[in-house]
């Protein structure tokens, strides 16, 4: 029986165990999503942080971040023994309810290699509305001016460049980038 409960303190270490296992079966781990390091936890800023548990033994997690009327699902992850036992859809459907009265939309964007993610999301009632990008440049001034409006800076030279339009502004700036990697924005009205 799965139990889905609030984050709390002294899940630190579970937290960082379960992302990182869980993550690690990805095509896309290490270039996409970096290791997360126990030190850096403090780093982590979310609106709500729901556990799994199955056993007492945490076996995914899902992190929720409230912009606007926008709910943004920023992690969500289950441990692969436990996968396709409606861990991932509990966990999903307590970041639904802690939403439901705070946004009208819940969006998340998913690496494209992520197929099984991807169909998950589908399934449980996301749209495909858009595909996004991280790039990496080294042209900060050609991008300074559109920086908060079309491009949103990540780290060091990375970049976020949210949809198909910005990535064609992109090109015609002719700012020298390489592109990270892509991802499916999939959106769900509540």
């Amino acid at each position: 029986m799965v139990r889905i409960r609030p984050f709390m303190k002294g899940d630190e270490e579970a937290y960082v165990r379960v992302h990182n296992e869980g993550y690690s079966t990805e095509a896309w781990y290490g270039s996409l999503e970096k290791v997360l390091k126990f030190e850096n936890f403090s780093e982590l800023s979310y609106d709500s942080t729901f556990l799994a548990e199955v056993n007492g033994k945490i076996v995914g997690l899902i992190d929720v971040k409230v912009r606007e009327k926008i709910g943004d699902i920023e992690n969500l992850v289950v441990l692969p023994k436990h996968r396709e036992k409606g861990v991932g859809k509990a966990l999903l459907e307590k970041a639904i309810e802690f939403l439901r009265d705070r946004v009208e939309k819940i969006r998340v964007e998913t690496p494209i290699q992520s197929k099984n993610a991807i169909r998950f999301y589908l399934k449980n009632g996301f749209k495909h509305v858009a595909n996004a990008y991280l790039v990496e440049s080294q042209n900060k001034s050609k991008l300074r001016p559109y920086l908060g409006h079309n491009f949103y800076f990540v780290r060091n030279h990375i970049y976020w460049i949210p949809d198909n339009k910005q990535m064609e502004l992109l090109k015609k700036l002719k700012a020298d980038f390489s592109l990270i990697g892509e991802f499916k924005v999939m959106v769900k009205t509540i």
